[in-house]
């Protein structure tokens, strides 16, 4: 069995309000979509979701564009829970869109776009590893950037 059919792949299109996840397989068939709140006390019903498509041993990787921004909960959830979490560069998912004849733009489309390009390339894209002090650090600049501007 090659690498690729080892795994399921789930795109996340992150929002302050929600997320829209797509899970395809290794070859690019849409398996599902899941739409689900941006807050922590929604992510353990999206992972059990995922886990219903964990049939004949696939596992699951997860490619998020916004680690630092409204992903960084979800990501730092589902490394505490030992996913494979990648960070995907939004100029690959913004290329994978515009490479298709029909351009559309909606969550559903662009977070298959995500999970086309973890897919792709998967053993190129960094791991998602939450780094803390940074996030605390851009966290105090833009509180002391409103406290300038105030």
């Amino acid at each position: 069995m090659h690498e690729r059919q080892k795994h399921f792949y789930v795109g996340v299109d992150l929002h302050k309000q929600h997320h829209v996840a797509v899970i395809i397989n290794c070859w690019q068939e849409k398996l599902d979509e899941i739409k689900f709140e941006n807050k922590p006390s929604a992510f353990s019903k999206f992972l059990l979701d995922i886990y219903q498509h964990m049939d004949d041993g696939l596992t699951p990787v997860f490619g998020l564009e916004d680690v630092g921004g409204y992903g960084r909960a979800l990501a730092q959830y589902l490394t505490d829970h030992g996913r494979v979490v990648k960070e995907v560069n939004p100029a690959l998912s913004y290329a994978e869109r515009k490479s298709h004849i029909t351009t559309q733009k909606s969550d559903s489309w662009d977070a298959e776009c995500v999970a086309r390009i973890l897919l792709n390339k998967l053993n190129h894209l960094p791991d998602e590893k939450p780094h803390d002090l940074h996030w605390s650090i851009q966290q105090l600049v833009t509180r002391r950037n409103a406290l300038v501007k105030a």
